[in-house]
């Protein structure tokens, strides 16, 4: 089974691993690509970062709209079940 990781600020950290990511912070992109960089050579199977971060994805990155009230929060749970294939409980959006 490959490995999950999201990468982002530390607020989101809580509500991913919740939902078993393994978490990195980074607060540009340039962190965020060195990262994604060092998850695929540790067999990492699927990544996600914040659009804040980077603007578009690439094979295996999954790139979320922010946390927020509102209809983002119903594009995040769409997305997350688009990549993990099956749906997810709406439940972990509610953690702060």
């Amino acid at each position: 089974m490959s490995k999950i990781a999201f990468i982002g600020p530390k607020s989101y950290f809580r509500t991913m691993r919740l939902i078993g990511f393994d978490c990195r912070k980074a607060e540009n992109e340039k962190e965020a690509l060195e990262i994604i960089e060092k998850l695929k050579n540790d067999g990492y199977g699927l990544i996600f970062t914040t659009e804040d971060l980077i603007s578009s994805g690439g094979l295996g990155v999954v790139v979320l709209p922010g946390l927020k009230k509102g209809k983002e929060r119903v594009a995040l749970k769409k997305q997350v079940e688009k990549a993990l294939g099956g749906a997810v409980s709406a439940s972990f959006l509610d953690s702060d």
